[in-house]
């Protein structure tokens, strides 16, 4: 394959077109700034990792409510059908003898509990009644609670610090396809000026063969040339607008609406080329990191919550009881405070296999935080080297493209002159395209390797 037809397969990304329902003409134009920033408002994914901010928040609520007082409410209806027996209040009965008793040692009855007016009914239950009573209760100690509520703070600042890792690597995404579009425009402006040459030095040759002056074979080779450059220049404008639609993806814009860049290719180069040493890498500012130190103290937390377990819990209540309809003869008790403590003093283990479960999940999140954060620093100075490389890499690359680029008009020139032949000027075509693909491919790695950097730093 022709070192200029590799233009077409280098910068190619595969992407599945996108469907929506949403349609519209208008266009839209962001810099690169103003693109990540759109996407980190409006990509799903970094919509989803705000909503998880919105539940933990929820979530930490949900936990400091069950410290707080509850209140609880019952209610039912009772229908006895049926005659319903009475009680016989005078001497000669039980309940007569008991309370008229009390009543004359000076003890009566309490309210409510006997009324021998003759409003009362001396039935031993009401035909119809609603009983229902109100409870309020206060957790007065509960160590998994209080355990529990520093896990669900903690599960929020892990919310919080995915949501800054995603909006880091959608910006990087966001920039990664930004480029490449960019350098996919100068490729193609490059292969119709081009193109433009090759159509005119063969209409020039078909001119000259028609008088004799040059062989057929060169009006073929130079045709041959003509349709790949055609080819090529095909290729690349499916690509701009695959990689359009990447973007708006990326960034959720419906595929409908247009986009425009208007940050310069030139503008983004003297933009990110900088000096490295500016660079100090601190383990503790990278969301990695802080992420994976997040993971091990909620792992902490845990182990807490499972020696919580041991612990007793004591809760406080308060219940009044009442009905609608009452006999003569009624125990019901309105008012009752009480202190409940539950205790699980025997599990046969299962407490203790829990917490060591717990403690090995820790053990773990400490290793993989060891680990990872070895690769953090890592990944941090290769990013200087990678970048220090892409950097040097440009500027050859560029020189070389420059040189290539004089080479090839000035042979299309000589071409004009009949000094060359039609196979010689399709030899300084390849080699400019070739140089021109190689030009791109430092461009994009000098951009990438200066995203990765900035991430790296925790400066993206």
């Amino acid at each position: 394959m022709e070192i200029k037809r590799l233009i077409c397969y280098s910068l190619f990304v595969l992407v599945l077109p996108i469907n929506t329902s949403a349609q519209s003409d208008s266009t839209m134009k962001f810099s690169l700034t103003e693109a990540q920033d759109f996407a980190v408002d409006n990509y799903f994914i970094s919509k989803n990792a705000a909503l998880d901010i919105q539940a933990a928040k929820k979530r930490v609520w949900e936990t400091t409510a069950m410290g707080l007082p509850q209140v609880h409410a019952d209610g039912s209806y009772q229908h006895i059908p049926g005659e319903i027996p009475e009680f016989d209040f005078g001497m000669d009965s039980l309940f007569g003898y008991v309370f008229n008793s009390l009543d004359d040692l000076g003890y009566p009855p309490p309210d409510g509990i006997i009324d021998t007016s003759s409003s009362g009914s001396n039935a031993i239950a009401p035909k119809n009644s609603i009983s229902y009573s109100i409870t309020v209760s206060q957790l007065i100690f509960s160590g998994e609670y209080i355990v529990g509520l520093q896990a669900a703070k903690v599960y929020k600042m892990f919310s919080e610090k995915n949501y800054e890792k995603v909006r880091i690597d959608i910006k990087e995404n966001v920039a990664g396809t930004y480029f490449t579009l960019l350098i996919l425009e100068a490729n193609k402006e490059v292969l119709i000026h081009t193109l433009d040459n090759l159509k005119m030095n063969l209409d020039h040759t078909r001119k000259s063969y028609a008088v004799g002056l040059v062989e057929e074979t060169d009006v073929d080779q130079l045709d041959l040339t003509v349709k790949r450059t055609e080819n090529d220049l095909t290729t690349i404008e499916n690509q701009i607008e695959t990689m359009h639609r990447m973007l708006k993806y990326q960034m959720g814009i419906p595929s409908g609406i247009s986009v425009e860049l208007t940050s310069s290719l030139d503008h983004l180069i003297t933009q990110n080329i900088v000096t490295d040493s500016a660079y100090a890498f601190v383990l503790e500012d990278n969301i990695d990191y802080k992420i994976l130190d997040t993971q091990e103290n909620l792992q902490k937390l845990l182990v807490g919550l499972e020696k919580a377990t041991y612990l007793p819990t004591i809760s406080g209540f308060y219940t009044y009881t009442d009905k609608t309809n009452k006999t003569n003869v009624d125990f019901t008790i309105n008012h009752m405070i009480g202190v409940g403590v539950s205790w699980p003093i025997f599990t046969s283990g299962s407490r203790n296999a829990r917490v060591s479960q717990a403690r090995i999940e820790m053990e773990k999140a400490q290793n993989i935080k060891e680990q990872e954060s070895e690769r953090l620093i890592l990944a941090a100075r290769q990013s200087k080297y990678d970048y220090q490389t892409a950097l040097r890499k440009y500027y050859n690359e560029k020189q070389n493209f420059s040189l290539s680029e004089k080479v090839f008009h000035k042979a299309a020139e000589q071409f004009k002159q009949g000094m060359i032949s039609s196979l010689d000027l399709s030899l300084f075509n390849n080699q400019y395209l070739g140089a021109q693909l190689s030009y791109a491919t430092a461009i994009q790695e000098l951009l990438n390797s200066k995203i990765r950097l900035d991430k790296a730093h925790n400066q993206l």
